[in-house]
């Protein structure tokens, strides 16, 4: 059986969508399973065992209808039996559409939803993982795995470990990933940073993660906590920050990716909610965690996503949360 699965989301979404992949290879020995996704997070897939080939479409850059035509000739080309898409964009159903699979499964919320040939409910409050595991239902597969695992080589461990040891991390060390794609989403640099010096003054090692776009921020935090954490981000690929947050105590982080990675890698979680709910259903999964959030607020949640600014302009629901509060869950789970 020759499946796509379609998640051109960002990189936690990405994440999140590996159960589902592995349960599909996993179900009869002649399947095989590509993966549709955008380029940015296409290295978290490097040597996973159940994932045949990746199909990368830039769907930020390349708007063009002549880029669209030729990812529906590469798609057609394929022949695939069955299409899954949890990704619930519109763009997603005609690219399912493309393929002429004669199985197409998405949300009953999904938009283009005619496209489709099975319509799953969209189980609202649900964990992510557990709404696309029922993806599987109209194809009668058990889910195989419920845990995302992801697959860094020796080549990730070495250049994780080498780093490590460059910066001079020789003991215990707690992850802090102040960044997200989402302004609001982030906790203050100032209740990082405060974190970062409570931390440290315990005798752990602090070590900043992030991409490319996250090093300004990480870059704040480490010079408002007198620049003694290690500050790598922009400097790891998505498997060897997988490496280093196996390695760690525990991580700290938004509500974004680093929280899956973490779920992947078995990496005890404080997850920091703002704008977005735990209900909404992406917390840290099969892994020990907290959750951080201001209760009462009446503008709380705001968004799915969160958003590039705070509806009401305060963002209080992250500048009134304090450093003492995500300390104390931090020392609780590290103390179990």
């Amino acid at each position: 059986m020759k499946t796509l699965v379609i998640q051109t989301a960002f990189a936690g979404d990405l994440v999140l969508t590996l159960p589902l992949i592995q349960s599909l290879a996993h179900h009869e020995t002649d399947t095989c399973v590509d993966v549709l996704c955008i380029p940015g997070v296409s290295s978290l897939l490097d040597n996973h065992p159940d994932i045949s080939g990746v199909i990368t479409y830039d769907k930020h850059s390349d708007r063009s209808l002549s880029g669209l035509n030729k990812l529906r000739r590469i798609l057609r080309e394929k022949q695939y039996d069955v299409v899954v898409s949890p990704h619930r964009s519109f763009r997603s159903a005609m690219l399912s559409y493309a393929t002429g699979a004669h199985t197409r499964i998405s949300f009953d919320r999904s938009a283009g939803g005619v496209l489709y040939t099975h319509h799953e409910k969209y189980g609202k409050g649900w964990h992510e993982i557990a709404r696309n595991l029922c993806l599987l239902s109209p194809l009668e597969i058990p889910p195989w795995s419920k845990r995302p695992k992801l697959y860094p080589d020796e080549r990730d461990y070495s250049a994780a470990d080498e780093l490590l040891h460059r910066a001079g991390i020789a003991h215990e060390y707690v992850c802090i990933a102040p960044g997200s794609v989402w302004y609001t989403k982030r906790w203050t640099v100032e209740g990082y940073a405060e974190l970062a010096v409570r931390i440290l003054a315990d005798g752990y090692q602090v070590v900043l993660l992030g991409g490319e776009m996250d090093k300004e921020i990480c870059a704040r935090v480490r010079s408002l906590a007198q620049d003694k954490p290690v500050n790598l981000s922009g400097r790891l690929s998505w498997l060897e920050s997988a490496v280093i947050i196996e390695r760690a105590s525990a991580l700290v982080s938004n509500d974004s990716a680093p929280v899956h990675i973490a779920s992947a890698m078995e990496t005890p979680v404080v997850e920091i909610y703002g704008p977005t709910s735990p209900s909404f259903g992406f917390t840290p999964w099969k892994t020990r965690y907290r959750i951080v959030s201001l209760d009462g607020l009446s503008c709380a949640p705001c968004a799915i996503h969160g958003g590039r600014s705070c509806p009401i302009k305060s963002h209080i629901c992250m500048k009134s949360l304090s450093a003492e509060h995500v300390y104390g869950e931090l020392n609780r789970l590290l103390g179990e």
